[in-house]
This record gives structure tokens, sequence and C-alpha cells, in this order.
């Protein structure tokens, strides 16, 4: 196994440090993370990962699981983001908001304030039940619409034969995202140069696509 520039190790021994996402793999690993950090090591064989990762369930919901997985390049079919909505949360607080209007205008009262020409005259107040039903529901509307901003996620999706990683990017620099983006994609070309190459397909590398090194 060889070391990187962590002190850590990789599984092979020809195995070099592309690039690093977040706090990177092994400093992750060792510090065992915080609640919402996850590092991911890239080398030119694997990808190393550390921290939460998020799951979307049939239901909607989003699951989330601490966890460390190694994966191989070859076997990554593509990288890209996912948006997690809960639109639920804003019907709920559009139907919340709805539900204390109608409490407020189904309580409403006819108080006597006397009027001219000595004829009594009526207004309608709201009553008390319904000053306290447009009150909750204002709330609660309000709390709903937080919690839907609140639980939003972009996540950093990788995915491979057999799963993906996805974990939440909105903690990495937009930059480093792509840069890292990209070189999974340049190395996975540099490997299936190689094995071209390997198995005989053409001559050497310079007879495959260049591809910049890394």
């Amino acid at each position: 196994m060889s070391n990187n520039v962590y002190g850590g190790q990789f599984c092979n021994y020809d195995e070099r440090q592309i690039t690093t996402l977040g706090t990177g793999y092994i400093a992750n690993f060792i510090s065992a993370g915080s609640l919402q950090s996850s590092g991911a090591t890239l080398t030119n064989r694997r990808i190393y990962f550390s921290g939460n990762t998020f799951s979307i369930k049939s239901n909607g919901t989003l699951m989330s699981i601490k966890e460390q997985k190694i994966v191989n390049l070859r076997d990554v079919t593509g990288v890209g983001y996912k948006l997690f909505s809960p639109i639920h949360y804003v019907v709920s607080a559009v139907a919340a908001l709805m539900m204390g209007i109608m409490g407020m205008a189904l309580t409403m009262e006819e108080v006597r304030t006397g009027g001219g020409w000595g004829q009594p005259a009526t207004t309608i107040q709201v009553s008390t039940i319904g000053g306290l039903s447009i009150g909750i529901g204002i709330v609660a509307f309000i709390v709903l619409l937080l919690t839907f901003f609140a639980s939003r996620k972009t996540l950093l999706s990788i995915e491979y034969a057999g799963g993906n990683i996805s974990f939440e990017a909105r903690w990495l620099q937009s930059d480093e995202q792509d840069i890292f983006i990209r070189n999974i994609h340049l190395a996975k070309d540099k490997l299936y140069g190689r094995a071209v190459v390997e198995q005989g397909f053409v001559g050497d590398m310079h007879d495959v696509d260049e591809i910049p090194d890394l």
C-alpha cells in the first residue's frame, strides 16, 4: 500500500493522489468527521470516500448515513448533481394557512355597536377562537416554509456499478467540485487508454486520443 500526503494508505503501491474534495478521505477518516463533513480523494485507480452520504427513499424523504467507501475508478459510470426539494413542506404550509383563514372566517362574531336614528347596528369581528386559528395558521406557515428552505440539499453524486455516493455539495467550493469532476473523467480516459494499449488494440498511448497528464 502506498502513502498519500495525509499519511494514509492507498490500496496499490502504484497509486498516486490526483486531487481531493472537502477535507480529503484520510483527513476526514482520522478526525472521524463532523456531522456534515465529507471527504473524498481521487487517485489514478480509485475514489476513496469518508463522511455522510444521502439517499432518497421511495416516499420522498432523505436518509443519511455515515460510511467509508472505496470505489474502483473503472466502475464509475457518471458524476453529477441531484437537487432534493421536500415540496411537501410547501404544500403543508399553504394548507395550514388556508385552514387558519377558514377557521377565522367560520367563527366571525356579530357585535352590536348601536346605530343612528334609534336603530341597533351590528359589525362583524374576529372571535377569540378565530384569532387563535389564524395566528396558529400563520406561525405554522412560516415554520414549514423555513423548514423547506433548510431541508433543501444539492447533492454531488458519483454513480458506479451497484450503487452511488451522494454527499452534500453546499459545504464545498464550486471550483473544487468542478476540478474533482473533471479529473474523474480525465483519469477514466487515461485508464481506458492504457487498457486499450495493454490489450493490443493500438501500438502505444500516442495512438489513442491525447489526454492531459493528471
